[in-house]
Order: structure tokens, then sequence, then C-alpha cells
């Protein structure tokens, strides 16, 4: 008889959450060292190309990872490491193929750790080579809308006082803290992987920022911009100024990084911020993709 994971909604003991918290962290290290052991894959070659070496930095705060595409890798490898066919389980880490056997859940996926308001990995967030996103299920221990990819790796810069800049993918956080590096550390991207911010999402990010300025760029979709509206709101509980950033139509932070000049580009148009609220049902500026066409030479320095 398959043995049923437990209901999300029960209430863990102390020695549950540190079992699941365990097999969270090791599992954690083992996508890690897959990642550094694949170096000439698609997943590795795909983070240079979109200009993102620094997930690739043994020695980065970024923990990102790669599920190898086998069947059962990591399975093997928690077994190994003493840890019972239920743990596994329960974390989320392993689903079973049609003869009832447990495989592992994610598998040839990058692998981003999403943590909680400990800033403790509870879960992984894979990305596909189509571009989609795939989540570890709801446990006692994760949940989408109480985690955040992207806080704990840039303390330093919330400490420092960086605005959290809200973007839906992670390449374009990376952008933006790679940008923000050259100017004083003055942003912090935050990925929500297409998500909207849930209320504790902006808790945590209230309890890490030490700035009363959060930043979200607006997608030039309908849905996207509704989106990014919908976290006026709650934002505001957090941080008094909630501002936003409209790029040229058709572009994002990373592409405008890696294009022509692209680190001048996208650190003018973050100092180009806005009320949040001017952006209510107004429609894209039409003059940004002109506007940006325009290649300046001045360097990276704050006005």
């Amino acid at each position: 008889m398959t043995r049923r994971r437990p209901d999300p909604s029960a209430v863990m003991t102390v020695a549950e959450r540190a079992r699941l918290g365990q097999v969270n962290r090791v599992a954690r290290e083992f996508f890690r060292h897959e990642l550094r052991s694949a170096e000439d894959g698609w997943a590795a070659r795909s983070l240079r190309q979109q200009g993102a070496e620094m997930l690739l930095d043994p020695a980065g705060r970024w923990a990102v990872g790669y599920a190898p595409g086998a069947r059962s890798r990591l399975v093997g490898y928690l077994r190994s490491c003493g840890f019972a066919l239920e743990s596994m389980t329960n974390a989320g880490l392993t689903g079973r193929n049609a003869e009832g056997r447990a495989v592992d859940r994610f598998r040839d996926l990058p692998m981003f750790p999403a943590k909680n308001e400990r800033l403790e990995t509870v879960g992984f967030i894979g990305i596909s080579q189509a571009g989609n996103y795939e989540f570890s299920p709801e446990t006692q221990l994760h949940r989408r809308a109480t985690s955040l990819v992207g806080v704990a790796e840039q303390q330093e810069l919330l400490i420092g006082g960086g605005a959290p800049v809200l973007v839906a993918d992670p390449m374009d956080a990376i952008a933006i803290t790679h940008v923000s590096l050259l100017s004083a550390g003055r942003w912090v991207g935050i990925p929500m992987f297409g998500a909207d911010l849930s209320p504790v999402q902006m808790r945590i990010l209230g309890r890490y920022a030490a700035t009363d300025h959060a930043i979200v760029v607006l997608p030039d979709t309908t849905i996207g911009r509704r989106q990014a509206e919908r976290s006026l709101r709650g934002l505001g509980a957090f941080f008094p100024r909630v501002q936003a950033v409209e790029l040229p139509r058709g572009t994002s932070p990373n592409k405008l990084r890696l294009g022509a000049n692209g680190l001048q580009r996208l650190h003018d148009a973050l100092l180009e911020t806005r009320p949040l609220s001017d952006y209510r049902r107004a429609k894209p500026r039409a003059d940004m993709l002109e506007r940006y066409a325009e290649v300046e030479d001045t360097p990276l320095l704050d006005p």
C-alpha cells in the first residue's frame, strides 16, 4: 500500500521539521554538486549565455544547482545518506513512476532553492529548457506563498540599503543585481517566477530590507501589469515608497543588459522610477523603445 504524504496543513513536531529541513539542505548541496560536475551541460551553458556566470561560482552565495536527468539519482543519493523514503516524499522531492517506484520529482532542470522567513531551504523551483517553471509541491514545510528566492543570497545588499526590485524571471533578477554591484548596491533583484507577491513574501522583504523603498518592473503585457499593480497596496504596508519601472516594449532587464551598452541602459532605466500608482490603467509609453535605442556613453555613477 502506498503511503500518503502528510496533510500540508498539519502541524509538525520539532523533530519532523528538523528532518525535512535536513533532507532539503542535503538535496540542495546535491543539486549544487551536479551543476558543477556538468559544466558542459545545457544548464550551465544556458546560464552562461544569459550572463549569469555568477550562479556557477562555487564560492558564490547563490546555491543554484542542477537536477540530473537520471530517473532516481537523487533518491539513491539521499538513501546513501541515511534518509528514509518517507522523508524524501514528505519533503516533496520524489514521485512515483508507472510501476509505483520512487523516482526523482525534478529531472534535467536548473534548480533554485526557495527559502522561508527564517531563510531555511524549504523547497525548489526548476526551470525547463522551454522556460517553464516547476515548483515543489506544498508540504508541511513548503508553501509557494511563504517562500522566496534571492533574499538569503543577497542579504548583504538588502542590509546595505539596496531596494528590492521585483521581476518575474530569475535572469532578470541577476541582471539587476549585476548592475547594482557596479552602482553602490542600490538595487536587489528579487524573482517572483511569474507569481503574485503574497502578504508573507512582502513581510519577508520588509523584514530583511533596510530601506523604505521597493520597485516593481512592469511587464508590457496586460496580465503582467495587472499582476504588478496588485502589489501596490500590500507592499505599501512595509515600504512607504513603492515605485515602478517601465522598460521598452518587448524587452526585459536581462535582454536590456545583454544588448549594446546594456549595463548603462539598464542602470539609467532603473533610475527613472515613478510611483506605481501612476501606472494604474496607464498604457505603456510609446516613446520608451525609441528612447532607449539611443546608446549613451556616460559611466555607471550615482547621480
